[in-house]
């Protein structure tokens, strides 16, 4: 209705919109990821590139095994706040069963 008998005016009379387009569709293609180590694993990504071959991944990257690229197999020791500790204080008092806490 575009006239209103309502003595409050035209509030209450719906006012024509555009029609609202749908959300337009994302196409997703499933992609084949080859790692470095040879594992390989499927996912789904917008991307049409069917096949992905790593050179860097978790598995020989530096950032994620730094005892591979140290040579050391405990890297605990080295790395992280607990190495640095160790390094900072490695010459004062004593270790283990010498260290007198309460006396």
């Amino acid at each position: 209705r575009q006239v209103s008998s309502s003595p409050y005016g035209r509030t209450h009379v719906w006012k024509r919109r555009p029609k609202v387009l749908p959300n337009p569709c994302v196409p997703t293609f499933p992609q084949l990821v080859v790692r470095a180590d040879g594992a390989t694993y499927t996912h789904h990504i917008t991307s049409p590139r069917s096949v992905i071959r790593l050179t860097r991944d978790t598995t020989n990257h530096p950032l994620w095994n730094t005892s591979s690229m140290i040579g050391e197999g405990d890297e605990s020791e080295l790395t992280g706040r607990l190495g640095r500790f160790n390094k900072r204080f490695e010459g004062i008092g004593g270790t283990g069963s010498e260290v007198q806490w309460m006396e």
